[in-house]
């Protein structure tokens, strides 16, 4: 319709400059408009047939990224729980008799051997009857060997002989019996350590089987962590860990020396030990720490950072890099997940060693989109 109009109207003009006395200029001029007017038809039918085709041509965009070049490396997966520090051998030592506290020979922080004398208990009864019973095993002893050589040469009666020889015996286990009811009023150490508590004072009495001193030994330290059921199957003897004891400001390195196979029906949890070492500092029972458990590695992982990763549904993808007739393409890849850790994701499927993986401006790329690449972060 436009170009209809715009034909009518130079052919009036041409007309109206051929009636007789027209001017000739004014002709060259109107030529020059109809030529420039039916080059700018040509141009717009043009662009319409290409609109029309779909061939509509729009500039290219180049999107400017940082690549990074994807190689197997070790990659670990930790995760951390809060631990109790505690002792094989902390133990309460009790009196193994009642009595009366006579002598107490430690005090607490002093360090001490196995069987040495901690306290005594009244024992004056006791050691008089031991006296007296000594005293009489002295003459029966005598009696005896007197009966013994007469009957070695057939003298006196067979039944005077082991009458003497019977009392002797009887004294003799009678000493014992009273020996070792001496040593019940003597509390000793069963273990090397530290005395960290003493709980009964000279002049008190003592009950039977109740803590009178506190052992402690602090070469045999272990740390007790609870964790949770989902991790039973990780979780084995000899994983290496890292233990921060916050109070002391110390972090050291062991390993799980120990592993519950038994869920408590309460809390959901397993134990765990891990042991101290000695080079670990003062670490003292019952401070808190911090572990931190390898539970998994991968000596040849191929790791992405997290970022990275997009999630369409289901389907988790990345943007690769990839050089085609000598110019950078963006390309979708659909990938794999695995362990994830300190903002590192393993990928166990969609990426090969030696990929280039689009690690900055990835939120701007399409598939098949033109790249500017610098290698980065």
């Amino acid at each position: 319709m436009k170009r209809t109009a715009l034909i009518i109207a130079l052919a009036f003009l041409m007309s109206a400059a051929c009636r007789p006395g027209g001017n000739p200029s004014e002709l060259a001029r109107l030529e020059a408009q109809r030529d420039a007017l039916t080059a700018k038809i040509e141009a717009l039918k043009a662009r319409m047939a290409e609109g029309r085709n779909g061939t509509s041509a729009r500039p290219e965009v180049i999107a400017p990224v940082e690549i990074a070049a994807v190689e197997p490396s070790v990659f670990r997966h930790y995760f951390t729980v809060q631990g109790t520090v505690q002792s094989d051998n902390n133990i309460l030592v009790p009196p193994l008799s009642p009595g009366l506290v006579t002598k107490v020979a430690v005090k607490a922080g002093d360090r001490v051997a196995a069987g040495q004398l901690l306290a005594e208990l009244d024992a004056a009864v006791l050691k008089s009857s031991i006296a007296e019973v000594e005293l009489s095993l002295g003459l029966a002893r005598t009696f005896f060997e007197r009966r013994e050589r007469l009957w070695a040469k057939k003298i006196g009666s067979e039944i005077e002989y082991l009458q003497a020889k019977t009392n002797k015996e009887g004294l003799e286990k009678r000493l014992a019996t009273l020996q070792e009811q001496l040593n019940l009023t003597r509390i000793t150490a069963p273990i090397d350590g530290t005395v960290d508590e003493v709980r009964i004072k000279e002049g008190e009495m003592a009950a039977a089987g109740m803590g009178a001193f506190r052992l402690v030994q602090l070469a045999r330290l272990k740390i007790i962590a609870e964790l949770s059921e989902n991790f039973i199957a990780r979780v084995k003897t000899g994983d290496p860990v890292s233990v921060s004891v916050p109070v002391l400001g110390r972090t050291f390195d062991s390993r799980v020396s120990a592993v519950s196979q038994v869920i408590d029906p309460s809390s959901r949890t397993f134990k765990v030990e891990v042991a101290v070492p000695a080079a670990a500092g003062p670490v003292k029972p019952n401070m808190l720490s911090v572990v931190t458990v390898n539970d998994y590695t991968n000596p040849s992982a191929l790791v992405v950072p997290a970022n990275i990763v997009q999630q369409t549904g289901a389907e988790k993808f990345l943007f690769a890099a990839v050089e085609e007739n000598g110019r950078w393409k963006a390309r979708k890849r659909v990938v794999r997940t695995g362990e994830n850790y300190a903002d590192r994701v393993e990928i166990l499927e969609g990426l090969a060693a030696g990929d280039r993986v689009v690690t900055f401006g990835f939120q701007k790329v399409a598939d098949g989109q033109p790249l500017s690449v610098a290698e980065g972060r």
